[in-house]
């Protein structure tokens, strides 16, 4: 869900993809990825959907061939206030994935009647699947302590990526300083938004950013303050000085205005966060494992050709990388 009506009021711009000051994007995986797979229409048959495995392949290709490291961020604990916790269909999940990795069959009738069965559970199967892949080419993908969009926000923040690539634009409010909503790596451009450009549009800090996000009702409370949207509410927090007396001023009780204040502190949780020991570098591709990988969706000729483009992909990466550091030295 993100923020409420914010579609309009963050301001979005094209720019091209080479305009990252760090080469490195962390995606928030379940947001970019999986919200794409749940919008691909499929029609149930007796194989298990693999769709997944194209999109997290193809993300992976286009951005070590524009030099760019993608680093896929996965959920942890969810944050409760935005949703409960649903160990069984993590359980069930994880399950139905280890059946498939010992069998390798992708005509599985069980696993894929689950699947198209469930798409909650399919997603959680395509994350590990995902991760999986992301290892076995290299590349790293990391688990967040809590949500991903806001792991990610805290690597941007602390220089170790250029950008997260998020729909929702809460992200700029966990303290990304910059994220992209739009990625386009064929094209080379991305569409993003900056959140030194959002406190100025607004003429609010980022303080006074996350108290609107609250207002105008959020993951965190879905609500918000009753009659105020986007516009209303930057004039009503410029006016009161921000969300407690707001509330207070518009006759909400204590109890009331408690539930508020206890959502408004989830924004304060990457504060809490550090990004130092965290791996984030290109690894060799584990060549066996990254082509068996391959086999279950192009085939033995399809993957040993994707295969070599990956290692080649890796080496040209490393080569590009030390020339830069060469470079900025």
């Amino acid at each position: 869900m993100g923020v409420k009506n914010w579609q309009k009021l963050v301001p979005w711009q094209w720019v091209n993809i080479s305009d990252l000051y760090v080469p490195k994007i962390a995606i928030d995986a379940p947001n970019y990825l999986m919200r794409r797979i749940s919008h691909v229409r499929i029609r149930r048959s007796s194989r298990v959907p693999l769709t997944h495995m194209h999109l997290a392949f193809g993300l992976i290709r286009q951005a070590l061939k524009h030099h760019i490291l993608p680093v896929l961020i996965f959920d942890g604990p969810p944050e409760t206030l935005k949703r409960q916790p649903n160990p069984q269909l993590i359980t069930t999940a994880q399950m139905l994935y280890e059946r498939f990795l010992l069998k390798q069959d992708v005509y599985d009738s069980k696993i894929a009647d689950s699947l198209y069965e469930y798409p909650a559970v399919r997603l959680y199967f395509a994350a590990n699947h995902i991760r999986d892949l992301c290892r076995a080419a290299g590349v790293p993908a990391v688990t967040a302590p809590s949500e991903a969009e806001m792991y990610g926000a805290v690597l941007c923040r602390d220089g170790f990526v250029g950008t997260v690539v998020s729909n929702d634009a809460d992200t700029l409010l966990f303290g990304s300083p910059h994220v992209t909503k739009n990625l386009q790596l064929s094209k080379g451009m991305m569409e993003c938004a900056t959140l030194s450009e959002l406190e100025r549009v607004l003429d609010l800090d980022v303080e006074l950013l996350r108290d609107l996000a609250i207002v105008c009702g959020c993951d965190f409370h879905r609500t918000g303050v009753k009659g105020l949207g986007p516009r209303k509410g930057v004039l009503e927090l410029k006016r009161y000085g921000g969300l407690p007396y707001l509330l207070r001023a518009r006759g909400l009780t204590p109890s009331e205005r408690e539930e508020y204040i206890k959502a408004r502190e989830v924004f304060n949780e990457p504060s809490y966060l550090s990004a130092n020991g965290v791996n984030l570098t290109l690894k060799p591709p584990i060549t066996t494992r990254l082509e068996k990988m391959l086999q279950l969706f192009a085939g033995k000729e399809g993957a040993e050709k994707k295969t070599k483009e990956i290692v080649r992909l890796w080496k040209v990466f490393g080569k590009t990388q030390s020339t830069l550091e060469s470079f900025v030295s």
